[in-house]
């Protein structure tokens, strides 16, 4: 697995993503950053303006064949 964090911003999009857990460290850090700069979401809302969220994690789990 690998947990990566990064910031939401206004538009939409993410930056910054970091990875903060690993296991097995530094086997999929690259993948794991590359699919959460490609997330797309709704911008947070705050009083009518777009806002850009800090902290926000997802957990990537892979599973290997044996």
């Amino acid at each position: 697995y690998c947990i990566v964090e990064y910031t939401v911003t206004t538009a939409g999009t993410t930056r910054d993503a970091k990875v903060i857990e690993a296991e097995p460290s530094g086997i999929f850090n690259k993948v794991s950053i590359a699919a959460a700069l490609k997330f797309k979401y709704r911008p947070r809302v705050v009083d009518g303006e777009p806002i850009e969220v800090y902290g926000v994690r997802n957990r990537f789990i892979y599973e290997l064949e044996r």
